[in-house]
């Protein structure tokens, strides 16, 4: 396993799967929209210079991930997911209740060696119906249209 790196100045009291207040209040400021949470997916995405072999990734709120990168390019390429804010499914967030969503920070993989693959697995973010960024973790792809304009969506 690799270790996590934090995404975007996002921390868990912005949001995690359990909160800062525990599930119970982050089930009180988010609730479930469609009453489905949770399942197992599994993921293998590669990666090379200049895109993504999937776009849209799509699972439940509060599921367990196993994803497996591989860098099918010719320099090094990550992965990681970036917050999104609430409001658009939550107009009315109660007080206390984070204005921001993001994924856990194991849900990040550091920039990999061509041919290199990697595993993780972690838990999504409990608000759903919201579209969260991905993106490669190397700073240098930023600038490459298909390696930073992922979407993950939680149903």
């Amino acid at each position: 396993m690799l270790l996590g790196v934090g995404l975007l100045a996002c921390t868990s009291a912005d949001f995690g799967t359990s909160g800062s207040g525990g599930a119970d209040t982050i089930a009180n400021c988010f609730p479930d929209a469609d009453r489905i949470n949770g399942g197992f997916f599994l993921f293998d995405l590669t990666v090379d210079d200049t895109s993504f072999s999937k776009r849209i990734l799509s699972t439940q709120n509060d599921a367990q991930v196993t994803l497996t990168l591989t860098n099918a390019g010719t320099k090094p390429h990550g992965f990681e997911v970036g917050c999104t804010n609430v409001a658009s499914n939550f107009p009315s967030v109660p007080p206390g209740c984070p204005k921001s969503a993001c994924f856990p920070a194991n849900s990040t993989i550091a920039p990999l060696a061509p041919d290199a693959s990697a595993t993780i697995t972690f838990d999504t973010p409990t608000p759903d119906g919201l579209i969260y960024p991905f993106k490669s973790s190397e700073p240098e792809d930023s600038a490459v249209p298909g390696l930073d304009d992922g979407q993950w969506s939680l149903d």
